[in-house]
């Protein structure tokens, strides 16, 4: 295929079972490296300074604590990856599966930084998400041939025509 829409052998070109999981596998580098880069900084505000000066070596400080640093690590892993997924994947079909990210960061958050999630709303902004997602997702119709896509990606698109 041309990298464009749904052409190719795969249901949605280029998502094969490969390159959906490195999709997932970005986006758990990805979700880490925000909890890792969120305990770096820590509960206290950045100290900001009428000096700009003051204020970029205040943010210096904290991008070199070591969680800040290793969450920044997981950011340049889990870039590497999205690189070679767009390699092979349109971006019309890669970046909103991206958008799950948010299921992630709000899971990690609650559990892992003890942040308060009000759950009602959580969910009923996540479904939301998801729904975004499926019809973004349900705009490239699907081959009528089979592809190399997992079927739990497939599925959906099959039973949604």
């Amino acid at each position: 295929g041309s990298g464009q829409g749904c052409q190719g052998g795969a249901l949605v070109e280029g998502l094969t079972a490969k390159t959906f999981a490195l999709i997932w596998l970005t986006l758990i580098v990805l979700s880490c490296g925000q909890i890792l880069i969120k305990q770096g900084i820590g509960n206290k505000k950045i100290p900001t300074d009428s000096n700009p000066l003051k204020m970029l070596l205040n943010i210096l400080r904290v991008m070199f604590r070591p969680k800040t640093a290793a969450g920044f690590g997981f950011y340049v892993v889990g870039t590497v990856i999205w690189l070679y997924v767009l390699s092979r994947v349109p971006l019309s079909t890669a970046y909103p599966l991206f958008s799950m990210s948010y299921f992630l960061v709000v899971i990690l958050s609650a559990t892992i930084l003890k942040e308060r999630v009000v759950w009602r709303y959580a969910i009923i902004g996540l479904l939301l998400i998801s729904a975004g997602v499926t019809c973004i997702g349900l705009s490239c119709p699907a081959r009528k041939q089979s592809g190399e896509v997992n079927a739990a990606v497939t599925a959906p698109l099959r039973d949604g025509r």
